[in-house]
């Protein structure tokens, strides 16, 4: 009896703890569903922060958060590569409406710029590598793929 209140203390302070780094992360981050988070400052904490977890999918990836708590950019890690679909609520839907928009493939990097342009890198669903940028509007402002 005497050491229940000492494990209730603990555990309290272990969930609060987890709901304090989840109320912490901007709410696009949380929808992402990752799991296994870990949360980094950058050097400069002006400049933001670094959020590492695994994606629904099993990807490993690294959110880069900016001084606004927005997100930057998404990577993957350890050479992996992680379903566009994975990332499908973060981009716009005029981007998303486009038909050159690669909903199968699995990427490397998907970059949001302050203007709205929004960069992606990986491999399409053929196993083609590509890079390609989209406007805020949705027009497509380059496809490249490695031939």
């Amino acid at each position: 009896m005497k050491y229940t209140l000492p494990a209730l203390v603990m555990a309290a302070c272990l969930t609060c703890s987890g709901m304090v780094i989840a109320q912490d992360l901007p709410q696009t981050v949380i929808d992402l569903g990752l799991t296994d988070i870990q949360i980094r400052e950058k050097p400069n904490p002006e400049y933001g922060r670094r959020v590492a977890g695994m994606l629904p999918s099993g990807a490993r990836v690294e959110v880069d958060l900016n001084s606004r708590n927005e997100i930057d950019d998404i990577e993957a890690r350890g050479n992996a590569l992680f379903p566009a679909a994975d990332i499908r609520g973060l981009v716009p839907a005029a981007v998303l409406q486009n038909e050159a928009w690669p909903t199968d493939a699995k990427l490397e990097k998907i970059e949001f710029e302050r203007d709205g342009r929004v960069e992606i890198e990986g491999r399409l669903a053929s196993g083609q590598e590509f890079d390609a940028e989209f406007a805020a509007d949705g027009r497509v402002l380059e496809f490249d793929t490695d031939d």
